[in-house]
């Protein structure tokens, strides 16, 4: 036998002598060891996956957005404005700003607001089409001495 060889089987046999151990410090759970051989197929089955269940089987998951979704890229200084969609809050401008990053909405009309504390808060109705993005490009102003923000908004209640 080879030194590899020996190996094996003396870790196998350790293995074995542990689980009669733990047998028999606890008689009430069996354990039971068994080899098993796994086979991996690493050649193509045209009888194995979704291609094979007819003419009418769909291979690839359908999207359950049947209508599609709307984007909205925010493009606004400074970076971390709060943003909410219909009163409710969804993250920070810098969030959404970015070759990769947008808000994704559902299509339809919302209320966007732009929101810091000493800026002058923004609020904007769009309308976001489906499978398209909105841009919104905004500088918010920062407020005069004594002045202060508009209150942020409130979910709408229905």
């Amino acid at each position: 036998m080879s030194a590899v060889t020996k190996r094996v089987v003396i870790f196998t046999a350790g293995l074995t002598m542990l689980g009669a151990i733990s047998v028999s410090a606890s008689p009430r759970h069996a354990v039971i060891v068994e080899p098993r051989v796994v086979v991996h197929r690493p050649f193509y089955d045209p009888a194995w996956g979704p291609w094979y269940w007819g003419p009418y089987a769909y291979a690839y998951p359908y999207p359950y957005d049947v209508y599609g979704q709307a984007n909205i890229r925010t493009e606004v200084n400074p970076k971390d404005t709060q943003v909410y969609v219909d009163g409710y809050y969804a993250g920070r401008v810098s969030d959404f700003d970015g070759a990769f990053k947008r808000l994704h909405v559902a299509p339809g009309g919302h209320s966007i607001t732009f929101y810091r504390e000493g800026f002058r808060t923004i609020t904007q109705d769009v309308y976001a089409r489906p499978d398209s993005t909105f841009k919104m490009n905004e500088n918010m102003e920062p407020l005069a001495p004594g002045q202060s923000s508009a209150p942020v908004p409130t979910p709408a209640q229905g």
